[in-house]
């Protein structure tokens, strides 16, 4: 009995061991091919120029078959339509208008880099401001705005346009604007510089970069347009490249794209990592889905716009 029991224990051992190596394997497969699925998300060798010839280019905003795009310092917002010759004037001046989005009716909301308002612009009725103060307080420089699906207005406020202006506010802010009530809410008022921002597929998540930290933050967001459970998504610092966070998309799957350190990268922000990279010709500024099926990433960087093919589907056009 004694030797039958020493058997017994040794088949067991075994048996454990074989079955801890096995699923040490499986594991290492699985996370072989997530990784290769993770690198085709983007598709580097479609990568082409677009539209150049600009001083800063920056909020690119797909319409469901045009690219709205900013000159910043061009004081100047351009209209793109894939096979034309060359982008045309949509209007000027524009205020130094930064990003772009479209309300529930598709027309085109405005942050403004120069004046510090969030507005509405129309071929009929040329611009109609929307919010530009917080508590009676003049607002910095809105940098990028989102539309949520039932018209509650997102935008990131940081001072960069804030010329010889001092900060009335006081803090680089983020905030949820309800525009049928003239309600504003604060979100936060505690990152350095916040740029892009975007909405979960399920719109429950915000996620909002921090170009000064070069870090990727996700708020819980309720009916009202207040946040809860801030948490930081991933940190992309790396001062060898050139880059910062600063646009921010989402994808049906639920992955986040970023302007980052050499050009894009693709976060999934369950496991909280960088997941693909892509380098860009020139420094990215801002990023947004168009074409016909919105699987393209239109891509602002500096004096230049691109274009670049992916095996994804970006949600909505760009109000969310």
């Amino acid at each position: 009995m004694m030797g039958s029991g020493k058997g017994w224990v040794v088949r067991m051992v075994l048996i454990t061991v074989v079955a801890t190596a096995c699923a040490m394997i499986g594991a290492s497969l699985v996370a072989q091919d997530q990784s290769a699925a993770a690198d085709t998300i983007l598709v580097p060798e479609s990568l082409e120029l677009a539209a150049t010839g600009y001083t800063f280019t920056e909020g690119p905003a797909w319409d469901g078959a045009r690219l709205i795009f900013s000159d910043i310092p061009g004081n100047t917002v351009y209209v793109m339509t894939p096979g034309d010759a060359a982008p045309q004037v949509l209007y000027a001046p524009s205020a130094n208008a930064n990003g772009h989005t479209f309300d529930l009716q598709g027309r085109l909301i405005n942050a403004e880099h120069g004046s510090g308002a969030i507005t509405r612009w129309t071929p009929e009725g040329g611009r109609q401001v929307i919010v530009d103060t917080f508590k009676d307080k003049r607002l910095n420089s809105p940098n990028d705005v989102v539309v949520r699906s039932d018209g509650l207005i997102l935008f990131t406020d940081p001072p960069y346009g804030l010329g010889e202006r001092t900060s009335e506010v006081g803090f680089s802010g983020v905030f949820a604007f309800d525009e049928a009530i003239g309600r504003m809410v604060l979100i936060d008022d505690a990152l350095s510089r916040p740029n892009g921002l975007a909405f979960s597929p399920d719109e429950r998540v915000l996620y909002v970069g921090d170009t000064a930290t070069q870090t990727l933050w996700a708020y819980d967001i309720a009916e009202d347009g207040a946040a809860s459970g801030k948490r930081l998504v991933v940190d992309v610092t790396d001062d060898s490249k050139p880059g910062r966070v600063d646009g921010v998309r989402v994808d049906t799957q639920g992955r986040v794209y970023l302007t980052c350190p050499g050009g894009l990268c693709v976060v999934d922000p369950v496991r909280r990592a960088v997941v693909a990279r892509m380098k860009t010709p020139k420094r990215a500024t801002n990023l947004a889905w168009g074409g016909s099926d919105l699987s393209e990433l239109y891509v602002t960087a500096l004096t230049d716009v691109y274009r670049v093919r992916t095996r994804a589907r970006g949600i909505g056009s760009s109000s969310r």
